[in-house]
């Protein structure tokens, strides 16, 4: 008996999963329980990218070989530039097969030469099978059938997909034909070029993530208002340039969420710098859709200034439990008393960035030197203490806050951030840990950064715990 014989049914079929379809039909024909074996195939994939991978024709008639009953569940096609005079067509004979064979997965990542356009086969939009769809990318949709039905899809990723508008919003027809939807995933995505209704709208949405296909430097953007209709979604990434206006927003069932607002170059939240007749964003309704999250990432600085500038829009936050706030440079601690003053039954606070960002200085940076008790001897009387920021005042705001824990992401340990860390221990009256974590030193800096917090006075039931990480790289 060969070796193979002997091997279980799952190992084979494991096996065989690595040929290519039309070498593994021919090896089908070996013996009666390879057939049997062969009659599911776990993973499909074609990829023109590689070499000796073939063309998407021999691809094809592999799949044509196999018997009719032959099940496949996960299928991945990659395609770029050209594979012959009939790629389109090709492709689309591929797809109609594949689709009658019980697919659970498909992930198309097909880029469309400027010359010419491309149409998924309207069979993608009724398979009974499908559980995950990804569709990528340079890809455009111009047409979702009256008759689409995706009734088995939970999970829907589009990459780089714009969305045309010859009969109806094509985007709002392919939500609606997924009845069971559970988690879509848009990826750079332009806004500004789709013809759409400008909403996302899912009864059964769980998990939504949307991210902008930024491009560094951007001057201009003048979208229109985006509506999300998703009242069982429970967890958002947002990452966008904000449009003017969020007409609507349901997001009852949110627990967490991590929102990056990018504005252009021309606009400000104050409006200052907006061209005459722009439109400075309103973000209003965005944040008061957010009052039921237990965790909020707020992960850039412009995020956190929309916040300052609609802070009479920041609702009341009674689940709120973890607060993550980015500072990045330009960084002003003027949104933390309204973020604060917000959740009751806030835990724990992240600071995810520099805990002090210096303005006086050209490098954007205060210099991460160390303070030491010498420092002060070097100072002259003129110097004098540089204020924190004046937008703190006098810390009342912390008094209130129940924060038990209070976490640090690039710590340095510089004089003005001892005497910011001096306030927080000594006016967050339930605090319990204080995580730093800062970049590798020398052992003798390292002491002098652990010994300069620990003398910090504090009530005996705070800890703090270091953590020293990787320095930044300079390229």
């Amino acid at each position: 008996m060969d070796r193979i014989s002997s091997l279980s049914n799952d190992i084979i079929s494991n096996i065989v999963s690595f040929l290519s379809a039309k070498d593994a039909a021919v090896a089908s024909v070996l013996s009666k329980r390879w057939q049997n074996i062969y009659t599911i195939v776990p993973n499909l994939e074609f990829d023109n990218t590689l070499e000796n991978q073939g063309s998407l024709t021999d691809f094809l008639n592999g799949l044509l070989a196999l018997p009719a009953s032959t099940r496949i569940k996960n299928v991945s096609i990659k395609r770029r530039g050209r594979d012959g005079p009939n790629r389109d067509a090709d492709l689309n004979r591929f797809l109609c097969n594949v689709l009658k064979r019980g697919v659970l997965k498909l992930k198309l990542d097909i880029w469309v030469t400027l010359d010419g356009r491309y149409s998924l086969p309207v069979e993608v939009f009724t398979c009974k099978t499908l559980v995950e769809l990804e569709l990528g990318s340079i890809l455009q949709i111009d047409l979702v059938p009256e008759n689409a039905l995706l009734p088995a899809l939970k999970t829907l990723i589009i990459d780089a997909v714009q969305f045309s508008d010859q009969s109806g919003c094509a985007f709002q027809k392919l939500l609606s034909s997924c009845p069971v939807l559970v988690e879509l995933r848009m990826l750079n995505v332009q806004w500004e070029h789709w013809q759409w209704s400008r909403r996302v709208s899912s009864p059964t949405l769980e998990k939504l993530t949307m991210n902008h296909r930024y491009h560094f430097g951007n001057t201009y953007y003048d979208m229109e208002g985006i509506t999300f209709d998703t009242p069982s979604l429970t967890s958002l990434k947002y990452y966008d340039l904000p449009p003017k206006s969020y007409p609507t927003v349901n997001l009852d069932s949110l627990v967490e969420a991590t929102i990056s607002l990018t504005l252009p170059l021309h606009h400000a939240w104050t409006g200052k710098h907006a061209r005459r007749g722009d439109t400075v964003p309103s973000v209003t309704n965005l944040i008061k859709g957010l009052r039921n999250v237990e965790t909020l990432n707020l992960s850039s600085t412009d995020t956190v200034a929309a916040f300052y500038f609609s802070n009479e829009a920041i609702p009341v936050f009674e689940n709120l439990h973890r607060l993550s706030i980015a500072t990045e440079r330009e960084f002003c601690w003027r949104t933390l008393p309204y973020l604060l003053k917000k959740p009751p039954n806030l835990e724990s606070l992240v600071i995810g960035g520099p805990l002090h960002y210096n303005y006086q200085l050209g490098d954007g940076y205060e210099s991460e030197e160390i303070y030491s008790e010498d420092d002060d001897e070097e100072e002259s009387e003129s110097d004098g203490d540089e204020p924190i920021c004046e937008c703190l005042s006098d810390y009342s705001f912390l008094e209130s806050c129940l924060v038990k824990t209070v976490e640090i992401s690039e710590y340095s340990g510089t004089k003005i951030e001892l005497k910011h860390m001096k306030h927080f221990l000594e006016k967050l009256s339930c605090l319990e840990l204080v995580k730093v974590f800062s970049h590798e030193r020398d052992e003798e800096e390292h002491v002098q950064l652990r010994t300069n917090l620990l003398n910090l006075p504090r009530s005996s039931k705070c800890k703090t715990q270091f953590e020293f990480i990787p320095p930044r790289s300079s390229v």
